[in-house]
């Protein structure tokens, strides 16, 4: 009975200490990695929005009412956006003036699971880019949407209210809001255009609701 005591008192020890060490380095390195999340959201929202000098967040997920406003919006929808969350809406100013937005969403069908992105929309409905923030696609396949720029570049300069998405090539002949889908990645490339049209719902109802 002693040793079994003794055991499970050696058990106990070696995990509350194992407890206090991961909990010592979770806060060690939560500040480190927050600022390099941080970071990168800049750098994404001056990558898709160059004319603007500064940018401040009026939606975010981590807001309770701003995520349920957002899923809203989509769930209004004729199109089924289920799959699709969109965390953060930024407006982006030069001078007073509101220059466009950046909206930042999530596709949870592609291929290998989330890819998450941030698309630049001018104040005029202009697309201006996409910076992918997180992405984990098959290379040299799905993740061509980050590696190779053809793909993405399709959409930039583009203005309308949602793109469709062709696997015959016929893309760059049909017009601006059709783009082709990434040679042998149908899925990713579905993933990501469903994503954008997602945003754009999202910017229609904001740029005309008085938020510039």
């Amino acid at each position: 009975m002693g040793k079994i005591i003794k055991d499970a008192s050696v058990l106990f020890i070696i995990t509350l200490v194992a407890g206090v060490l991961l909990g010592l380095v979770y806060q060690v390195t939560k500040e480190p990695i927050a600022a390099q999340n941080e970071k990168a959201k800049q750098e994404a929202y001056r990558t898709v929005l160059a004319d603007a000098s500064e940018f401040e967040v009026i939606y975010s997920e981590e807001n309770a009412d701003d995520a349920v406003y957002l899923s809203s919006l989509l769930e209004e929808s004729t199109t089924d956006f289920s799959k699709d969350d969109i965390s953060e809406v930024v407006k982006g100013t030069n001078n007073g003036e509101t220059v466009g937005y950046v909206i930042t969403v999530t596709a949870h069908d592609g291929y290998a699971g989330d890819i998450k992105f941030s698309v630049g929309l001018s104040s005029e409905g202009e697309y201006l880019g996409t910076s992918i923030l997180s992405i984990g696609e098959t290379a040299g396949l799905g993740m061509r949407a980050k590696t190779d720029p053809s793909f993405l570049n399709q959409f930039k300069g583009a203005t309308t209210t949602e793109f469709s998405l062709v696997t015959d090539g016929t893309g760059s002949e049909a017009g601006d809001e059709i783009v082709d889908a990434i040679s042998g990645s149908t899925v990713t490339s579905k993933a990501m255009t469903k994503a954008i049209n997602a945003a754009l719902v999202v910017f229609e109802t904001i740029n005309e609701g008085g938020n510039n």
